[in-house]
């Protein structure tokens, strides 16, 4: 295999542009998501003699606990599509049918990401990380099918 043919191909170059496009979009919220806080405390209601002693308001879905969702998955996601494009890269296995899959994982991920922002829910999370397994299985698949010789 000539390394550097395989390295200079355009569809290899698009792949990485696809993965740092990812990696750009992870860090952006790693970086957003400290203005939110980490947790999911929201202001808490104004204090009721009642209520002494009762455990503390905390809404569930606050836009600081939505951020860490969406970096959660987007950090997931990179870092498997980082460990299957490497197997590629370095097996010189598929070029045009990685760069494809590769561009609908990055924008599946940006749904995904975006609606852990907006409304998370378990089965929407099964469903979409069935998907981006079955992705990652395909590139790796398509490393060792074409590539490793």
């Amino acid at each position: 295999m000539d390394v550097n043919a395989f390295v200079s191909d355009h569809n290899v170059r698009l792949t990485w542009i696809a993965f740092f496009t990812q990696w750009v979009l992870w860090g952006l919220v790693y970086f957003v998501r400290h203005a939110f806080g980490h947790d999911s405390e929201g202001p808490a209601p104004a204090a009721d003699p009642e209520q002494e002693g009762k455990k503390k308001w905390h809404p569930d879905g606050a836009m600081g606990s939505r951020l860490s969702h969406a970096h959660r998955v987007l950090m997931e996601n990179t870092l498997l599509l980082l460990s299957v494009l490497i197997l590629n890269t370095f097996g010189g296995g598929s070029t045009r049918a990685v760069m494809i899959l590769t561009w609908i994982y990055f924008a599946l991920t940006v749904v995904v990401s975006l609606s852990e922002v907006g409304y998370g829910h378990r089965f929407v999370r099964f469903v979409y990380s069935a998907a981006f397994f079955g992705i990652t299985l395909a590139i790796g698949g398509l490393a060792f099918a074409q590539g490793w010789r």
